[in-house]
């Protein structure tokens, strides 16, 4: 009578063993624990087979397998993105096997069970339940299953890094002579502008400017305003033509005494040659500009800009100085200037003379104020078209890239 009540009992206690035990034991168990539970209910048949009941619901949860698997939630599909190959292929083999019925379980149970240990990986080859990959390998595995192919950018090579740091300083370094041409347009722009001012005020048209202007003081010995202005136009050609001393020692008054004295006629040959040194050294100065404008145009970008953005600071500079010293002591800054450029007792006239008349001191105050002026004007129009803006420093950069790689004009 036992064994036959035996019989039909042990399908309706495993069943419902099986169905309660499944949700305590989820798939995503790792298949290292199924000989640990097999081999307990292996022993547990052998001693008692009489306890039909009692075995198979201890052999149940080894069994993960015979339950059907649950609907995923979306907890266990992060859980599963993150899981590693050789994981993903155990539980395959794992769920590829047949379900073995609930009656399987023998007395003779002694005998190893070849598929199950065949089917059991290593327990070195799983890492632990719920540990994360650590691995750089690893999570770029994961992040491709979860958000699509991901290919990392290769870290650089030695010589890809050389490469890269020899290109950039060839990019960033200047031409052979880049520096020196920089400098020299910088010295020679504030010079230059100077002598052009210079030539600009000497001028019949800015001496009759200044005899015009309201304040200028009238000729306190007989000269009148058409008189003087006409004088002073031949002391001003003078200066400017290629003409000899007799051209102002020929001159005479309406008198028919001699217009200018020796004095002032050899006076008037010093300032001559100064003037024309002043000239010939702004052509060569002009030259010397050109050539260095044109080497940087050539072989650095935004060369020219920055060379003359740094000239116009020195001559606001050099301008500064002088206005200071001009300020401070107009009569000093006057005497200091003749005595650089003429011997002592050369320049220095008597009130009746007709330099003194005709240039009295007002005419130089006005001149430098006019020189002062006129290189101003120069340099903030320097200023303004050579300011280093960022776009104008993204231009220059573009430009030598270009030239670098042997794409530019």
């Amino acid at each position: 009578m036992s064994g036959k009540s035996e019989t039909p009992a042990q399908p309706e206690a495993s069943k419902p063993a099986a169905q309660k035990a499944a949700p305590a034991k989820p798939a995503a168990a790792p298949p290292a624990q199924k000989p640990a539970a097999v081999k307990p209910a292996a022993a547990a048949a052998t001693n008692k087979p009489a306890e039909g009941k009692t075995v198979a619901a201890k052999t149940a949860p080894a069994k993960p397998a015979a339950a059907k698997p649950q609907a995923k939630e979306p907890v266990e599909d992060v859980i599963r993105a993150i899981k590693l190959p050789h994981e993903l292929e155990a539980e395959k083999k794992t769920a590829s096997q047949p379900e073995a019925p609930a009656t399987s379980v023998r007395p003779q149970a002694e005998e190893p069970d070849t598929n199950t240990a065949q089917q059991v990986p290593p327990v070195s080859a799983a890492p632990k339940t719920g540990s994360l990959p650590t691995t750089k390998a690893a999570v770029a595995q994961a992040r491709n299953r979860v958000f699509g192919s991901y290919e990392p950018e290769p870290e650089p090579s030695e010589a890809a890094v050389k490469r890269r740091v020899a290109r950039e300083r060839a990019l960033n370094s200047k031409p052979p002579l880049g520096r020196t041409a920089q400098v020299i347009v910088a010295l020679v722009f504030p010079l230059l502008t100077l002598i052009a001012a210079i030539r600009l005020i000497a001028t019949p048209a800015f001496l009759a400017l200044s005899y015009a202007r309201p304040g200028f003081p009238s000729d306190s010995f007989g000269f009148t305003d058409a008189e003087r202005l006409t004088y002073g136009s031949y002391g001003v050609d003078y200066l400017n033509n290629f003409a000899g001393r007799e051209y102002l020692a020929g001159l005479k008054l309406s008198t028919g005494s001699s217009m200018f004295t020796e004095g002032e006629v050899q006076h008037m040959v010093d300032v001559k040659h100064l003037i024309g040194f002043a000239y010939v050294l702004g052509v060569v100065l002009a030259i010397i500009l050109v050539i260095g404008v044109w080497y940087l145009a050539k072989r650095y970008a935004g060369g020219v800009r920055r060379a003359l953005f740094s000239g116009a600071i020195v001559t606001l500079a050099m301008i500064a100085v002088l206005a200071v010293a001009a300020l401070m002591g107009w009569e000093t800054f006057f005497t200091q200037f003749h005595a650089l450029f003429f011997s002592e007792g050369t320049w220095t006239f008597s009130v009746r003379d007709t330099l003194i008349r005709l240039y009295p001191e007002q005419f130089w105050v006005d001149s430098a104020i006019g020189i002062a002026a006129l290189v101003l004007a120069t340099v903030l129009v320097v200023l303004v078209s050579c300011w280093p803006t960022g776009r104008r420093r993204e231009s220059s950069r573009l430009r030598q890239e270009a030239r670098a790689f042997g794409i530019g004009n």
